[in-house]
């Protein structure tokens, strides 16, 4: 089981883009989801400091199954796009149902 954990973590390393590696703390992000729906959510934490975690981000994330928000910790590699603060609010506004795309 650890070994497939520690191939899963590296093979999202190996599929992370250089923008993604810069995402950090304030950043707001969409992030698709195989359900058809979108994830919003703001980053809390720059990246962890141990290298296994180093594309981790201690996120608030939000959705239509999630509108009060939880937090968590996401991969870079599933972030689907960097978005604005106002980007953001009106994703609040429409209960988090997909209005950027």
């Amino acid at each position: 089981m650890l070994e497939d954990l520690s191939r899963a973590m590296q093979t999202a390393d190996d599929n992370t883009q250089e923008w993604q590696k810069a995402i950090k703390k304030g950043d707001y992000y969409r992030q698709d989801t195989e359900y058809g729906f979108s994830v919003y959510g703001q980053v809390l934490k720059n990246a962890y400091k141990d290298k296994y975690l180093r594309n981790y981000r201690l996120v608030r994330a939000y959705s239509i199954i999630c509108p009060e928000g939880e937090l968590g910790d996401v991969h870079v590699s599933s972030i689907s796009e960097i978005i604005t603060e106002e980007e953001f609010e009106k994703a609040k506004m429409n209960g988090w149902r997909d209005v950027i795309r």
